[in-house]
């Protein structure tokens, strides 16, 4: 097997585990509900979750894509891989300016009062910053699968 054809398992499967990770969180949220013990718990494992599988994977994902550009298999120069990257770089970013700060906000509201308009207004907080690092992430994988330009 290539060097190539390895980095590009390594890469699929690291994106296959970090979306799929994220995405698992809303519905943690979902079923937690109201409960503040069920909420606290899914949050907490939100946190666990992002700390030591999502984000490693990430990295490993990162790590995996350069090494095939610096192997020759591709070019940074090409557009689909410049703009992946660019908007990477912007998901990490909201990730770690945005949304690491909004599920700690909701954490500390759920943990005062899961039903309080406070914590409503945390939680859609982290909704909207989810959706849009997901959205972003989903854009990604539609640049590396159908590589448009």
């Amino acid at each position: 097997m290539s060097e190539i054809l390895i980095l590009k398992l390594v890469h699929v499967l690291s994106a296959i585990v970090a979306v799929g990770a994220n995405v698992t969180y809303a519905f943690w949220l979902r079923l937690a509900g109201h409960d503040r013990e069920r909420l606290l718990f899914a949050i907490e494992g939100i946190r666990w979750i992002d700390r030591r599988v999502a984000n490693p994977a990430y990295g490993v994902l990162l790590v995996s894509g350069v090494l095939m550009v610096l192997a020759g298999a591709y070019s940074f120069e090409t557009g689909w891989i410049a703009a992946s990257l660019a908007l990477f770089v912007l998901v990490a970013v909201a990730g770690i300016a945005l949304f690491a700060p909004a599920i700690r906000r909701q954490l500390a509201e759920a943990e005062r009062d899961p039903t309080s308009p406070a914590y409503a207004a945390a939680a859609a907080r982290t909704t909207r910053l989810g959706l849009a690092t997901t959205a972003a992430v989903l854009v990604i994988v539609v640049l590396m699968v159908t590589k448009p330009f």
